[in-house]
């Protein structure tokens, strides 16, 4: 292996241990000394479970679970390997500590995107880890431990076909190239206990996000506690902002004051608010002559958003002073396939070729309808053959194929659709050439 790919520049370092073994001297002596001779321009490691085990790479390699979503992100290095002078690597976290379906309600596929920017927080922070490998990419086949009674795992980051779950989000936007723009909720209270999102996380690597509710500017996001990271997880807490001054007239001292009444109010539920915020809102109603019925109106109208017009959230992602990404929630029953072809034109040579096709079912806001757990056709036709079913499910609202050459040149068009949605279709050119024959 080492021989094969020591020209890739992709390659960091050469791993010399089975995975998560036990200490074997004997063995890995010679397997360390073997791949610094093959190959003497890159470090060795090998992925352990096992804290301050026997070290005789140059990285130590640590498969860090530790965090829960409330312990630290990363365990200290002092704790972890037997020599703090070489560098440590987590090899992979989160995974099975939080595995996650496309299908999963928006809270807990939110949740895994926090974990890890959590872990990859601390890692930065530390300044003691050298690296911090997710685990993993991409959702996938397996045994029957680690599956959730189909043998799939679902750890990724992405499902098995590439399409993103949140956390890719979180990922993405640490780059600071193409905008980043993605609110990890449908912000439809009918998804969550009580109508009550809680906070919200959006993924940006823009200066800041601005929040506007049906075009009435409220707030502009803070930062999450993640201040390590390049692009901080924005936070949204506060769905009233400057509304009550905006909109109700309010003078600011009164809009402070009733602005955390009914944010607490939507946060713990009237029954469960705390002693404090009960006196404030008894004073308030003193101060400013205002009965119970106005509270319960002024919460309906701006917390619980029950039974008046559709809340259209729009979020504008802002660099330089200029917007360069919007999102828009809202409810909605306009649905239709989202279809990407990793590419379009194929070509077989001494080998077949083959493209990943990538189905997601979104609303007109391009928000992924994770209830639209449809049936989705494949029907191909032309020179190329369908490398997978022609009937899946849309986990999720998500799916995917694979299109495969068959040995001739030519063209060939797939159809996507699913019942009462607008069929797609991606074409395909496909070309050949002659392998030469070696005696």
């Amino acid at each position: 292996m080492i021989l094969q790919n020591r020209s890739h520049p992709s390659i960091i370092l050469w791993g010399v241990r089975i995975n998560e073994s036990q200490d074997d001297d004997a063995l890995y002596t010679r397997t360390n000394a073997l791949a610094h001779q093959l190959d003497p321009s890159r470090p060795t490691s090998g992925v352990r479970y096992l804290e301050k085990s026997h070290l005789l790479e140059d990285v130590y390699a640590y498969n860090d679970f530790s965090h829960n979503g409330r312990t630290p992100g990363a365990k200290a290095k002092k704790d972890v390997t037997p020599d703090k002078s070489r560098a440590l690597l987590i090899s992979e976290h989160n995974g099975h500590m939080f595995p996650t379906k496309p299908y999963d309600s928006w809270a807990v596929r939110q949740e895994q995107a926090l974990r890890h920017a959590r872990v990859l927080n601390a890692a930065y922070a530390s300044g003691e880890h050298a690296g911090c490998f997710g685990w993993c990419m991409f959702d996938y086949p397996t045994h029957k431990d680690f599956g959730s009674g189909d043998r799939v795992c679902y750890h990724g980051v992405l499902d098995a076909f590439r399409n993103p779950k949140p956390a890719a989000a979180l990922y993405a936007s640490q780059q600071s190239g193409a905008p980043v723009l993605e609110v990890a909720s449908s912000m439809d209270i009918g998804d969550y206990p009580g109508g009550q999102t809680g906070d919200v996380a959006v993924f940006s690597n823009a200066d800041e996000v601005r929040l506007y509710k049906n075009d009435a500017f409220v707030t502009v996001l803070h930062r999450s506690a993640c201040t390590a990271l390049p692009h901080p997880p924005f936070v949204l807490d506060d769905t009233i902002g400057q509304l009550l001054e905006t909109q109700e007239g309010f003078a600011k001292e009164k809009a402070d004051r009733l602005r955390g009444c009914l944010l607490a109010a939507g946060r713990y539920g009237l029954a469960g608010l705390p002693a404090r915020y009960k006196a404030e809102l008894v004073y308030c109603m003193a101060r400013y002559r205002m009965t119970f019925a106005d509270g319960v109106a002024l919460y309906g109208k701006y917390v619980g958003n029950w039974g008046g017009e559709a809340t259209r959230w729009r979020f504008d992602a802002v660099q330089n002073g200029r917007v360069v990404a919007s999102v828009t929630r809202s409810p909605s029953a306009r649905l239709h396939l989202q279809v990407l072809a990793s590419a379009t034109a194929l070509h077989e040579g001494d080998r077949y070729d083959m493209a990943a096709v990538r189905v997601r079912i979104l609303d007109e806001n391009g928000t992924p309808a994770c209830f639209a757990q449809l049936p989705v056709q494949f029907a191909l036709r032309g020179d190329a053959a369908l490398a997978g079913p022609q009937t899946a499910a849309a986990e999720g609202g998500m799916c995917g194929t694979y299109v495969r050459t068959v040995g001739r040149a030519g063209q060939a068009v797939l159809t996507v659709c699913a019942d009462g949605l607008a069929p797609v279709e991606v074409r395909f050119t496909i070309s050949t050439s002659e392998v030469t024959q070696w005696n």
